[in-house]
């Protein structure tokens, strides 16, 4: 089993916890290993980058940073040009995860606990089986159009009907994160008719 999170899921999870506005990433430094060729003209390629990842508590608030280190590799590429530019990206994307995962679980931090991934292999069902707290996982935002249709979805399930009036209010909620749970209670608050 490998424990791995795509470079686009880290920034995500930085822009859902922190904000757009609130963290920063910056390349450091770039440094070459190696880039050897052939004699059949391939290319193969080794650079290091480190990379700084900052985060303010708030708009122009207090900074806290993180750097580490990331590497990128290459064999055989049909020419140094393309080689480089291959190992730079993973290099830096490498480096942000590195640095990012400094900040918390939910950026990252539990791919290196080894409990954690322990616990994670021998789930086989709900995750109430394993030995943390559901209500305190970092959950994806649901957008308006998901969250009706889940809750369209519990109200079949529960023998409930939504109302014209209630839909509206439901899409009053916004945007934000409205889990599993707080779906529940709302299909059996008042605000559903039960045929």
């Amino acid at each position: 089993m490998l424990a791995y999170v795509e470079g686009h899921e880290v920034i995500s999870q930085m822009n859902c916890i922190f904000g757009w506005q609130c963290w920063s990433s910056k390349v450091v430094s770039f440094a070459t290993d190696y880039a050897d060729v052939s004699n059949g003209g391939k290319w193969s390629v080794g650079v290091a980058a480190t990379v700084r990842v900052t985060v303010q508590r708030k708009p122009g608030g207090n900074e806290v940073s993180h750097e580490d280190v990331g590497y990128g590799t290459m064999e055989n590429a049909p020419s140094r040009g393309k080689a480089m530019e291959k190992c730079r990206k993973e290099a830096v994307t490498d480096g942000l995860k590195r640095a990012a995962r400094q900040f918390g679980n939910a950026t990252g931090g539990c791919l290196y606990n080894r409990e954690y991934l322990e616990s994670v292999k021998r789930v086989k069902g709900p995750a109430t089986r394993i030995s943390f707290v559901e209500e305190e996982l970092y959950r994806k935002p649901v957008n308006r159009r998901k969250r009706h249709l889940m809750q369209q979805e519990m109200a079949e399930d529960s023998g409930a009907v939504l109302r014209e009036g209630d839909v509206r209010e439901l899409e009053e909620y916004g945007d934000d994160l409205m889990d599993e749970g707080a779906m529940r209670e709302l299909v059996e608050s008042e605000e559903l008719v039960t045929i």
